[in-house]
């Protein structure tokens, strides 16, 4: 029989943080799901490095004539983490997805009380939690821009990225709705992804501090991709002719990608580097053009 959830796991070159990942998915109380680790092209395969790793605990309680956790270790195409998820996702069978950086831990509760309410919410695909911040093993306190929250939050989630992927469990049909991550994006595909959640559904959320992320790696993401807003500039565009949205949603886009266009494009001229320069000029015309149509 199947597990009700599937939790997706993409790492490159982090066995040590991904070990304390999947201890805190061992310590979960709710343990109806699977594991699947998804090798996005590290040097040294992550099923070696933590000695075949299996889970000691079992997927719905104790004893022994019950069906251990089981983990699944699979290779990506190496093309990054968008494709690393699409492949868990797929090689998955569960009704409902969870996802879980390799740096990242849950509190023992979070599926728990993810899983309840989804069950107490049938209309609503996605949940996600409130987050405890580690940077450089300090834990820092967000800023107030940073809080979480539920319901119809595509607003706020156009300014920055307000939903974490190892905070977030959905249902799978979510993706039949609105796709896969983008694999063309190098950075910012949960940003990308979001948009598209919460520009269609309402989102549940728990307040409760139960996704602990890790921040302050030399290979995160965030330290290694210049001119961020170049991406969310285009994940926002993609979102200009949306027929989902209300007219104060649609000027929120078009004054998002005005904003960050702008940035943009002072840097562009700050250091001389203009190879992106028409590419945000022509996004920013189309925001504008998009206005005037709207007047």
């Amino acid at each position: 029989m199947d597990p009700l959830v599937s939790v997706i796991i993409p790492v490159k070159n982090r066995s040590e943080q991904l070990l304390s990942a999947l201890i805190s998915l061992e310590n979960q109380v709710f343990r109806d799901f699977e594991i699947l680790v998804v090798d996005d092209d590290s040097d040294q395969s992550p099923m070696e490095a933590l000695g075949g790793y299996k889970p000691q605990t079992h997927r719905r309680g104790l004893g022994a004539d019950l069906e251990p956790i089981s983990i699944r270790w699979m290779k990506s195409t190496g093309r990054g983490v968008s494709a690393a998820r699409n492949t868990g996702i797929r090689a998955s069978h569960a009704e409902i997805i969870g996802l879980l950086d390799s740096d990242d831990e849950w509190s023992p509760m979070k599926l728990l009380k993810q899983i309840q309410f989804l069950h107490d919410h049938p209309e609503i695909p996605l949940v996600h939690t409130e987050e405890v911040w580690i940077r450089n093993g300090v834990r820092v306190n967000p800023m107030r821009k940073h809080k979480k929250s539920g319901g119809r939050i595509f607003d706020r989630c156009t300014e920055l990225c307000l939903i974490a992927p190892s905070a977030s469990v959905f249902r799978r049909s979510l993706l039949d709705d609105v796709g896969l991550f983008n694999e063309e994006f190098e950075v910012c595909e949960d940003y990308e992804l979001w948009l598209r959640v919460t520009s269609r559904f309402e989102v549940g959320f728990v307040d409760e501090p139960l996704t602990i992320r890790y921040g302050g790696h030399s290979d995160q993401l965030s330290t290694k991709f210049h001119s961020m807003d170049l991406w969310r500039v285009r994940a926002l565009a993609s979102h200009l002719d949306s027929q989902h949205l209300s007219e104060s949603e649609s000027r929120k886009i078009r004054e998002q990608i005005r904003i960050k266009s702008e940035v943009l494009l002072k840097g562009f001229l700050k250091h001389q580097n203009y190879t992106h320069l028409n590419e945000v000029q022509d996004l920013l015309k189309r925001a504008m053009d998009s206005k005037s149509s709207r007047v």
